[in-house]
């Protein structure tokens, strides 16, 4: 994951980002993450291995190669994903992994990818926002609800990219719900490139639900769906 995330971010990336990564973008466990980080991470590529270099007066880790040759570059995140992939099929088969963790360190596999794609999330954010966030997240539930009664309906931590609802299990997902909600009379919405990317990669199993028209007196709204990947000839794509 190390790895992976340097690759992803032309080779240098500080102390704090990549214990945020190996976090989830789990804020409250920060500490926690930067203790791992520093334990075998740090000894095994910094020490032993000598793949990574660790600047202790800037708290940076680098990768001390050439990474110019875009191909190779590619090439290397290909083996680290495949890598992890592999680790987590293994640890998966042999259930030493429930689902919470196993859907906790596909997220970390995704940042390490496209973190820097992602909106961070803002924990200050204004209270009328996150009364609409948890009102088209409990409208969305209730439809996945509805539409999926004999499957398992999960709802997944804030800082989870690409996706806040799980339908099925992490082994055999059967969607990955994404919830923009909005007291707009239409539903438009706003969409990092990372989610957009997500959306592409995972399109069999993609549904954007979009909440809006939400009125938080009357606990009313309207729901639109979509399924698949989210492109320009579906909607209207403006960049900011």
């Amino acid at each position: 994951m190390v790895i992976l995330h340097l690759l992803t971010r032309g080779g240098l990336a500080t102390r704090a980002d990549l214990a945020r990564t190996l976090g989830g973008y789990d804020e409250v466990g920060a500490e926690h993450w930067d203790r791992v980080l520093m334990d075998n991470p740090k000894r095994w590529l910094v020490g032993k291995h000598q793949v990574v270099i660790y600047d202790k007066d800037n708290q940076t880790f680098l990768l001390p190669f050439d990474l110019s040759d875009e191909q190779a570059v590619a090439e290397a995140q290909r083996i680290c994903e495949t890598a992890i992939l592999t680790w987590l099929q293994r640890r998966t088969a042999d259930g030493s992994l429930d689902d919470a963790e196993i859907l906790r360190h596909y997220r970390v596999l995704e940042l390490a990818k496209h973190g820097d794609r992602y909106h961070l999330p803002n924990p200050d954010g204004e209270a009328q926002d996150i009364a609409i966030d948890e009102f088209a997240m409990a409208a969305a539930t209730t439809y996945l609800h509805q539409c999926y009664p004999t499957e398992k309906v999960i709802q997944q931590p804030y800082t989870t990219p690409g996706f806040d609802i799980l339908v099925g299990t992490a082994q055999a997902p059967v969607i990955y719900g994404k919830v923009k909600g909005t007291l707009k009379p239409m539903s438009s919405f706003t969409l990092s490139e990372g989610e957009r990317q997500f959306a592409i990669d995972h399109s069999n199993q993609y549904q954007l639900m979009m909440v809006y028209a939400i009125d938080l007196n009357q606990e009313t709204c309207e729901i639109k769906v979509h399924q698949g990947a989210i492109k320009p000839s579906s909607f209207l794509l403006s960049l900011l």
